[in-house]
């Protein structure tokens, strides 16, 4: 039965790999034997060179093992597969280009400034927003905008929320702000929103404005930089505004940044 059969050396010497290399992929369950006698020996057909070829390829092309062995089992087409495969690898060079993005700038900002921070000089006019006065945790302001944004209706794709801050100091537990979004021609507001929406004005105001276009996540980081950067420049803050820190999140759907958001923090300065 075993004649026209190959044993895993025989396998590996025509597939030009190590005896070792068929034994781990029939342990991993990728590249099963065909027979294994009552002795335990296992036996593969030569066909079965063709699919460790295979496998070959796909792992030099990056696919998992789990990807593989998915593949083999439900007997897959190669094309769709490399199809899929074509947009995990896009995204992830575009993750990679990010992060590479992301590093040159934040080693140029160390260069130059001793910080990860190279903020600008911004003086920023009256806007009108509708805000939702909120006083809890940095952590649930993105549940805060959704809230705002759901009493809202004609919403424009590129449109821009914000956070403004009441009190200095970093507060992630609990901090008084207003969760607002900028006022909009064509914005209307939901019969709901009418009860619970405001309309303030902002007033005029100069700022030290620096954009982030990483992580949500890692902006009160960012804060803390911008702080030591305008102490180390002796700015001083003005105390004469109604609030500390503003905190903008632009949407901006075709912006190449992890979250399609760009942030924008303004630290008021005299």
């Amino acid at each position: 039965m075993t004649n026209d059969l190959l044993t895993p050396g025989e396998f590996a010497k025509l597939a030009c790999t190590t005896k070792r290399t068929i034994l781990w992929y029939s342990q991993k369950g990728i590249l099963k034997p065909i027979f294994v006698n009552t002795e335990g020996y296992r036996f593969y057909e030569p066909q079965q060179i063709i699919d460790f070829q295979v496998i070959l390829l796909l792992r030099k092309l990056g696919f998992s093992l789990e990807e593989i062995e998915a593949y083999l089992k439900k007997n897959k087409n190669l094309k769709e597969l490399f199809k899929l495969k074509k947009q995990l690898v896009t995204e992830e060079i575009k993750k990679l280009q990010r992060s590479l993005f992301s590093i040159q700038i934040y080693y140029h900002n160390f260069d130059k400034n001793k910080v990860l921070v190279d903020p600008k000089i911004k003086i920023v006019k009256p806007f009108a927003i509708y805000y939702l006065e909120k006083e809890g945790p940095y952590a649930k302001i993105g549940e805060y905008c959704t809230e705002l944004l759901s009493l809202i209706k004609n919403i424009p794709s590129n449109h821009s929320t914000l956070t403004i801050f009441f009190g200095k100091g970093y507060r992630p537990q609990k901090h008084q702000m207003w969760i607002g979004v900028i006022k909009r021609p064509g914005m209307e507001l939901k019969e709901e929103g009418k009860k619970l929406l405001k309309v303030p004005l902002s007033p005029r105001y100069k700022a030290l404005s620096q954009i982030h276009s990483g992580s949500g996540a890692t902006l009160s980081l960012i804060w803390k930089e911008l702080e030591k950067y305008a102490e180390a420049r002796k700015y001083q803050t003005d105390k004469s505004l109604p609030f500390a820190d503003l905190e903008f999140y632009h949407w901006e759907p075709k912006a190449n940044t992890e979250e399609g958001i760009v942030y924008e923090i303004n630290l008021p300065i005299k």
